[in-house]
């Protein structure tokens, strides 16, 4: 068989799956592995990370076999999200510096320990330094076929956007789910706190923006926002020992021992899974505190997580909001039955009237028509003689009707 043939079965790749799992159900339907499909359909005889930066003839040699597009296909992989989540993925460099440096959100920067790429070098973004195996386990019931989300690999969600509830660890490899760990124990319903942090990180990766209560910021902002959120609550308190109550009351609200019980800085990449997710909820904790104003945060950022303050407009007008759901109408008509009532006595007050009905119109034939009606309410003719273009009294009582 040759590669420039098409597959003749194509598994539809999931929203956000990654490379290594859709390749694998592609193996799947041919009943092989797939080290035999990298190796005996696609020759590629080299071990490689599927999900990180799969060379760009392995990618050209799927397109061609399986007909997806090429972008499509370098966006299931972690090289297809930089410089959105990752600066650049190039082993030898690192981003510490340029990442979170410039970003505040608990303290300010000017009392926040300066590290530089060379403190940390070859540090990337949100990569683990070991596999995560974690999935959802609703996702997985409702898809037979068992697709991973490339997300689900790092330590940035808690929870599942889409059933709200907690990812969980299972046994498997590249691209394959076996089983869960805790099968009794799934799935877990996770709090809302924990649901809102990640449906924003979720509208990161699938739309490129988020909202948030002061406005809309794009994905590349809300990623560094909120790795610099981490990094702030994983620093030693000897570097910060004015917010020291603050970051502890962060860590006891959410029910995790402080720094996730590390007495020793190290990047979050680095530490092992459990400190990493009590982090990620401490973080969930810091933005609700911050949100409810049941804490104040010190960093230049911080006023992203808080509603627009309120603004009184004096222009010399006063209006009261009607309360929710009530009709304005109601008010308007005893406004004009009390303009009917005045024009009966008042001349001033009838040709006002007059001029308020013929709103907008002219002619002999309405000017008429108008008069006929008003002299129903017996109102005198004599007050209804003459139609002038002055501003209508009544209308003006209206207006004042409503505003009070």
């Amino acid at each position: 068989m040759k590669l420039q043939q098409r597959w003749p079965l194509h598994p539809v790749s999931h929203q956000g799956e990654a490379l290594s799992s859709w390749l694998f159900r592609f193996a799947h339907c041919y009943h092989m592995d797939l080290s035999d499909l990298l190796a005996y359909d696609l020759d590629y005889h080299q071990s490689i990370d599927l999900d990180l930066n799969p060379p760009a003839d392995l990618l050209d040699k799927i397109s061609s076999r399986s007909g997806i597009d090429l972008n499509q296909l370098h966006d299931m992989s972690f090289a297809g999200c930089t410089p959105w989540l990752f600066d650049n993925l190039d082993p030898d460099s690192s981003d510490f510096d340029s990442y979170f440096q410039q970003i505040s959100i608990l303290l300010p920067i000017r009392i926040r320990l300066k590290r530089s790429n060379h403190n940390v070098p070859f540090w990337h973004a949100w990569l683990p330094k070991q596999k995560i195996y974690r999935a959802c386990p609703k996702c997985l019931a409702e898809n037979e076929k068992h697709a991973l989300l490339l997300m689900w690999q790092l330590p940035l969600l808690l929870s599942c956007p889409q059933h709200n509830c907690w990812l969980e660890p299972y046994l498997g490899t590249l691209g394959q789910f076996i089983q869960w760990e805790a099968e009794d124990s799934i799935p877990r319903l996770a709090s809302k706190t924990i649901t809102l942090m990640d449906h924003r990180t979720w509208q990161a990766r699938t739309i490129g923006q988020v909202e948030l209560p002061r406005r809309r910021i794009h994905a590349g902002i809300w990623f560094r926002l909120l790795r610099t959120l981490i990094e702030e609550l994983n620093a030693p308190i000897s570097y910060y020992p004015s917010q020291t109550r603050d970051i502890r009351r962060i860590w006891e609200t959410c029910n995790h021992p402080f720094r996730a019980g590390k007495r020793i800085w190290r990047t979050y990449e680095s530490f092992d899974l459990q400190a990493q997710l009590q982090m990620l909820e401490a973080a969930a904790t810091a933005m609700h505190l911050i949100e409810t104003k049941a804490l104040e945060a010190h960093g230049a950022q911080a006023e992203l997580f808080l509603p627009e303050p309120e603004q009184h407009v004096d222009n010399g007008w006063s209006y009261t909001l009607p309360e929710e759901n009530t009709s304005l109408w109601p008010r308007a008509i005893a406004a004009l039955e009390e303009g009917v009532k005045r024009a009966k006595y008042d001349p001033e007050a009838a040709q006002c009237l007059l001029n308020l009905v013929l709103f907008g119109r002219k002619d002999p034939k309405s000017i008429n028509e108008v008069r006929s009606l008003l002299l129903k309410f017996q109102i005198p003719i004599e007050f209804l003689s003459h139609f002038s273009e002055s501003p209508p009294f009544a209308y003006l009582t209206i207006n004042d009707e409503l505003s009070d």
